[in-house]
């Protein structure tokens, strides 16, 4: 199939999106712009509003309040099928009568395509998604990979302005997943289509998303490339969810500006240093993060003092727990082939990090 041109028709945008049910609010006032061209993820854990902010783009759901935006045009309240979306679920719904190439040429059917150019369109399609040859087979001979290619050839096949995905990939293994990770991405590149796609799995955001939408209880916690999301997360809810993160309780020595290195006193003693996120007043309670591949450790020399208590080895790395006292755990994990030494269980280390790899949050920072 032709690359879609990547002009004004495939840039979405919702602006103080409101959804509730009840006395819920399902989403709070999100806005957010996804550029023509551009594969945005929406990732939370169930219940932060993403599926149905996908509803809302969709036309499947009507919001609260709030504006639906297509191409530059308001779309709040048109109907689905006014919208010219594609859309893949994670049920793939493809009908087991009808062979792929039928399957694949149904919208085109109801759009009143004539037989030969959706046979036409059907083809190139299967094409695009590398499954030629397979148009007279039954859906219920392929696959569960070759299934979700078939709906993915489905929803492009009328050349949608938007490719709408709700947790695609969700019912294939590990391995086919992480595989279809990959051909979805390279081939909204090679169409250039907008996409906005759903997901629980920060992996699977972090690996096929431009920018991804990180979203909790309804509310956009914060829109980045994936790289910015991890270097530096704007909330403690971001720093937990994107990879893992170590917290730690402190106050802080002296005030700080957001983005300057202050001083950090940690509850149950030591003292580190780390970049404020928020403005914090001297004195004021605060949230350390680290992750654990910036966490180093060292032979003990009267600095942050641990104890390592466990080594957990995974093959390409190892993930070494220290406890630091009065219950305080670090996790640190050293990439093989770091040429690191072997910590033993008891052994006695000093913990540590540089500066710019620990996050101060002020105490009350929502997430």
């Amino acid at each position: 199939m032709a690359r879609n041109a990547v002009n004004s028709e495939g840039r979405v945008a919702v602006h103080d999106l409101v959804k509730r049910f009840g006395s819920v609010a399902a989403v709070d006032g999100v806005s957010l712009d996804v550029a023509a061209g551009e594969f945005v993820a929406l990732l939370g854990p169930s219940g932060s509003g993403k599926t149905t902010i996908l509803m809302a783009i969709a036309g499947f759901e009507y919001p609260t309040s709030g504006r639906v935006e297509i191409g530059g045009e308001d779309v709040t309240w048109a109907p689905a099928n006014k919208r010219n979306l594609g859309m893949v679920f994670q049920r793939y719904t493809l009908f087991p009568h009808m062979s792929v190439a039928e399957n694949i040429a149904f919208p085109l059917k109801m759009r009143g395509i004539g037989r030969v150019e959706r046979e036409r369109r059907a083809l190139a399609a299967l094409e695009t998604v590398r499954l030629a040859g397979y148009g007279e087979r039954r859906t219920n001979q392929l696959s569960g990979g070759q299934q979700q290619r078939i709906a993915l050839a489905r929803a492009i096949v009328y050349q949608p302005r938007v490719l709408l995905m709700d947790e695609p990939l969700s019912a294939l293994d590990k391995n086919l997943r992480e595989e279809m990770q990959l051909e979805i991405k390279h081939l909204q590149q090679q169409l250039g289509i907008t996409v906005v796609f759903v997901t629980h799995d920060q992996t699977e955001a972090m690996t096929m998303a431009d920018r991804v939408a990180v979203l909790d209880l309804g509310r956009l916690q914060q829109v980045g490339a994936p790289r910015d999301l991890y270097e530096a997360p704007a909330t403690p809810f971001v720093a937990g969810f994107i990879g893992e993160t170590n917290f730690l309780p402190g106050r802080a020595v002296a005030a700080a500006a957001a983005g300057e290195t202050l001083a950090v006193d940690l509850d149950g003693g030591g003292r580190v240093a780390a970049v404020a996120v928020d403005r914090l007043a001297a004195g004021a309670a605060l949230r350390l993060a680290v992750r654990p591949e910036r966490v180093r450790l060292a032979p003990s020399a009267g600095g942050l003092g641990g104890t390592v208590v466990e080594a957990i080895y995974a093959g390409v790395a190892t993930t070494l727990i220290a406890e630091l006292g009065g219950e305080r755990r670090v996790r640190a994990r050293i990439a093989a082939g770091t040429g690191e030494r072997n910590w033993s269980d008891g052994e006695a280390v000093d913990v540590s990090w540089r500066p710019e790899d620990a996050r101060a949050f002020a105490a009350g920072a929502a997430g």
